[in-house]
């Protein structure tokens, strides 16, 4: 009985000897077969986009599939203008969007579920591609999916169509909480400011919680052409919520129009400390000399930030500036004014000048 159970455990340890080397030179095997697979098709990939000529593109394996499509939206990052252009083409021409299509919409019945990094990768071949038949789906994945997944999506689908996104996507954003600096960022860098007059319309429209979001992204598109929506809604007595009046004065303020003067000033006593801030900040953009009581009044507000922006928007002006700002800090009536003044002369580079 001895002789058997000495047997068995013998057997046993040679065939754990014989798995383990196997899996050894399984994985060496693959990770030969990944690094030629990603030689050839990275030397494939960056002819098509420098547009040299090279030879035709290798079959692509059903198995080389995910990797290839990983190498592609790599070699994508790294291009820009008329090679990523062409680098869209060629993934075309060997099924790359096929390859997208089943993973952000597999068939009925599939042997599992496509990673979050599949996904990932299938979204940025939608956008590159203009893959525009998948809308529905990308739309599902911003109104419901993961992070970073429904951030990406959004960006592929005001890629694909900046107008039709305006409208379906982006006041649904804003009003799911999801709506953040770096997100705008990362739609202007795919072309939302196409769709700048769709989102003038949308302003004079939407609910005053969407207000802020949109007049972020106005904002960052950088373009006068919106300042009509946004003096039309900021002067519109139906707009009363505080931070969508706040974010349409600090739009006209990035505007920087003189002809905004009046309409900011009606907000200098607003019951809000947010909207006040905010209108200092205008006139520090597009006040003048005649601005300059109104600003000292801010200037002793109860809140700080408020004191801080007027002090910030006295030095800004032209004809005012530091020299004013100083006197300001001798001869107000309040300690607080006095105080802010100070600081803010001390914080500046600017000289002041008796």
């Amino acid at each position: 009985m001895l002789a058997w159970a000495t047997l068995f455990l013998f057997l046993l340890t040679v065939w754990m000897i014989v798995e383990i080397v196997a899996v050894r030179i399984r994985a060496a095997s693959a990770l030969r077969r990944e690094r030629m697979l990603e030689q050839v098709w990275e030397t494939c990939f960056f002819a098509a986009a420098l547009g040299d000529e090279s030879p035709p593109p290798p079959r692509l394996a059903r198995r080389d599939r995910i990797r290839v499509l990983k190498i592609w939206c790599r070699i994508g990052d790294q291009v820009v203008g008329e090679s990523r252009e062409r680098l869209a083409a060629l993934g075309l021409a060997i099924g790359l969007d096929d390859v997208a299509g089943r993973i952000l919409s597999p068939p009925l019945v599939v042997i599992r579920m496509p990673s979050s990094v599949e996904l990932l990768l299938a979204i940025r071949a939608a956008e590159r591609m203009r893959l525009d038949r998948h809308w529905q789906r990308l739309a599902g994945l911003v109104a419901a999916g993961p992070a970073p997944l429904d951030r990406v999506a959004a960006r592929a689908l005001v890629a694909l169509d900046a107008w039709r996104a305006a409208h379906a996507v982006i006041p649904a954003l804003i009003r799911q909480g999801r709506w953040a600096r770096h997100l705008v960022e990362d739609l202007v860098e795919a072309g939302a400011a196409d769709a700048l007059d769709a989102y003038a319309t949308l302003l004079g429209t939407v609910a005053e919680d969407v207000i802020p979001g949109l007049a972020l992204l106005i904002d960052r598109c950088n373009d006068a052409r919106a300042a009509p929506a946004v003096r039309a809604r900021l002067g519109d007595p139906a707009t009363r919520d505080a931070d969508a009046v706040a974010a349409l004065l600090n739009s006209l303020g990035e505007i920087g129009d003189a002809s905004d003067q009046r309409l900011v000033r009606a907000f200098i006593a607003h019951d809000s400390w947010v909207v006040r801030m905010r209108a200092a900040q205008a006139l520090g953009q597009c006040g003048d000399r005649g601005d300059a009581a109104a600003l000292e009044v801010l200037l002793g507000d109860s809140n700080w930030y408020t004191r801080y922006h007027a002090a910030r928007a006295i030095l800004r002006l032209a004809d005012l500036g530091a020299t004013h700002l100083e006197n300001l800090a001798d001869s107000a009536s309040d300690r607080f004014s006095r105080d802010m003044a100070r600081h803010v002369l001390a914080e500046s580079a600017t000289p002041a000048v008796r």
